[in-house]
């Protein structure tokens, strides 16, 4: 603002050299002349000073204006993302990523998602290898009560439709939505229970991390003693 002030008061003070620039033949009043041109020669010159100061102090209100065109400022957003905050992270282990695989927030939840879906899927298979060893369904009545079940006759069978069936759901019903917290596809049954606080959701991740270790367990016993789940409990 100062520099501003600078350039008119330099335009205003250079008004009154203006006559500097002025033939020397046009400033003087000749002795010839009549006596009523010289106001005449007073006006003109008094008007051509205005005119030039007028102009300087135009040109440099023109070009001020110019130059100080307002720039829209960009105001950039920092979103701090805290992996060691989010849900799961608890004690006695906090979060527990001893390999450093997360690195950003778009890494963790493409790993929570998967987590997720790989806890479901642990709770329904260790549930189902207890059920497959108290209950059979028609037609499968010769099938083993064990691990080995979906390698044999109607069990490979139906091992395999399971299959199919998981594949079609993640491709078309099981579709994370990147608005929504990962492994969020909505409520399938909410007559059962609607309830997507925090603490269900931690009930769920730690279910589902328990669900995991049981099924490998049941699946790695099952495969060196050949029992079934229940069995397993009286080995």
């Amino acid at each position: 603002m100062a520099s501003v002030k600078s350039m008119l008061a330099a335009g205003l003070l250079a008004a009154p050299c203006a006559d500097a620039f002025v033939a020397p033949g046009n400033s003087q009043v000749q002795g010839a002349t009549l006596r009523g041109s010289t106001g005449v020669q007073s006006e003109s010159c008094f008007g051509a000073k205005s005119a030039l100061a007028a102009a300087s102090t135009g040109a440099v209100a023109l070009s001020f204006i110019g130059a100080q065109r307002p720039v829209a400022r960009k105001q950039k957003v920092v979103c701090n993302f805290s992996k060691e905050s989010q849900i799961g992270a608890m004690d006695p282990l906090g979060y527990f990523d001893p390999l450093d695989l997360c690195k950003d927030e778009a890494t963790f939840k493409d790993f929570r998602a998967k987590e997720i879906k790989h806890g479901r899927l642990a709770m329904m298979g260790a549930l189902g290898m207890l059920t497959q060893s108290l209950v059979q369904l028609p037609g499968f009545e010769g099938v083993p009560k064990d691990v080995s079940a979906c390698t044999v006759g109607a069990g490979q069978t139906g091992f395999l439709i399971t299959i199919a069936i998981i594949a079609v759901l993640e491709a078309t019903v099981f579709v994370q939505d990147d608005s929504k917290e990962p492994g969020n596809f909505g409520n399938p049954l909410p007559l059962v229970g609607d309830d997507y606080s925090d603490e269900m959701r931690a009930r769920e991740l730690n279910n589902g991390r328990i669900a995991m270790f049981a099924a490998i367990g049941q699946i790695a016993a099952g495969l060196y003693t050949g029992k079934s789940g229940i069995e397993q409990f009286g080995a």
